[in-house]
């Protein structure tokens, strides 16, 4: 087979592995060289967050392994399956053909040593299986290092911006909105009393002929005065509790940017139900088990259209329920899921 027969070959079967899964777009791609061999990472944003992928196909030409068989490996894990998400990279972005004329497969950095440990260096060629021990041992360090470092993608530096009460804008909680105008309202008074000081202040530097109206303005300003460091302190403090009322809504508002750890369990507990009753219902269904996972999970991330299925906001729990709820129900009811193309 040429070279080019072979890079149809490659880009026609990633395109049957990816068909029907929708494709993020990188915001950053970056290539590090480890002991020789050239690594892409890509950056890509979901909900906001800058996560970190490496494609996967990458490591099998650098490791002298089979990428189809890693492929099915990879969809046989019931962990790493419902990870899966595929990029859109192209050619002139890689300076490459072959298999990134298409989207390809694959895992965020975190996850990769989880798939690096699945290559077994005993069932690798003799001349194979150092690499691979050292990809095992090495090859994460090393990316995550160069991820954390800012030396893959820079990092924009963050623009400060002058805090006041006038400013805080983007929150809807009604007890930072009470705050803010309770901070506005007391920086007025604390003006008009800075004003009114220093207009009795001119006031007795104009009268010091006359010590009686002296002495009584001098006693109204250190009265004023009291009253202005009260102000200014309840003022500070009423910063403080906003500061601490805002820190607790982000915290509240990241909690539920995504599923919880307890209902991203009752999730697979739900999927699991489905699965088991579509194997029982159909012993001699074409589709592994594995499959049969990656089939329902892939139709629970384009229904929610997120690239992973915990990345779902929590507050759309009970959505995920029910339809969850009504996949099971067609499941018993004898209407088992279309086969379709899973990649």
């Amino acid at each position: 087979m040429n070279e080019y027969n072979k890079e149809m070959s490659q880009s026609s079967e990633i395109e049957d592995e990816t068909r029907g899964v929708p494709a993020l777009v990188p915001s950053q791609m970056s290539q590090i060289e480890f002991y020789g061999d050239v690594l892409l990472v890509v950056l890509v944003e979901i909900n906001g967050d800058r996560q970190a992928v490496v494609p996967l196909r990458q490591f099998c030409d650098y490791l002298g392994v089979d990428w189809s068989g890693q492929r099915q490996r990879l969809l046989r894990d019931e962990e790493l399956a419902g990870e899966v998400m595929t990029v859109a990279i192209t050619p002139t972005q890689t300076h490459k053909r072959g298999y990134y004329s298409r989207p390809v497969l694959c895992l965020s950095l975190d996850l990769l040593p989880g798939w690096l440990f699945g290559v077994t260096p005993s069932r690798v060629k003799p001349e194979y299986r150092e690499r691979v021990r050292l990809y095992r041992k090495k090859c994460y360090q090393v990316l995550w290092k160069a991820f954390l470092q800012g030396e893959l993608f820079p990092v924009e530096e963050p623009t400060m911006v002058e805090a006041s009460a006038s400013t805080i804008t983007g929150s809807h909680d009604l007890r930072v909105i009470a705050l803010s105008e309770q901070i506005e309202t007391l920086s007025a008074i604390v003006e008009l009393m800075q004003e009114h000081k220093a207009a009795l202040l001119a006031e007795g530097s104009a009268m010091e002929a006359v010590a009686a109206n002296q002495q009584e303005l001098m006693t109204r300003t250190v009265m004023i005065s009291s009253q202005l460091d009260y102000v200014v302190t309840l003022l500070e403090g009423l910063v403080g509790r906003q500061d601490t009322t805002e820190t607790r809504v982000a915290r509240i508002d990241e909690r539920s940017a995504h599923l919880t750890p307890q209902h991203a369990h009752d999730v697979r507990e739900m999927v699991d139900r489905i699965v088991q009753e579509i194997d029982r219902r159909s012993p001699g269904r074409p589709l592994t088990y594995a499959q049969v996972y990656a089939q329902v999970y892939g139709r629970l991330k384009r229904h929610f259209r997120v690239a992973k299925y915990d990345q779902v906001s929590d507050e759309r729990f009970e959505e995920i329920k029910t339809w969850l709820q009504e996949e099971w129900r067609r499941v018993r009811g004898g209407t088992l899921p279309e086969q379709e193309n899973l990649f």
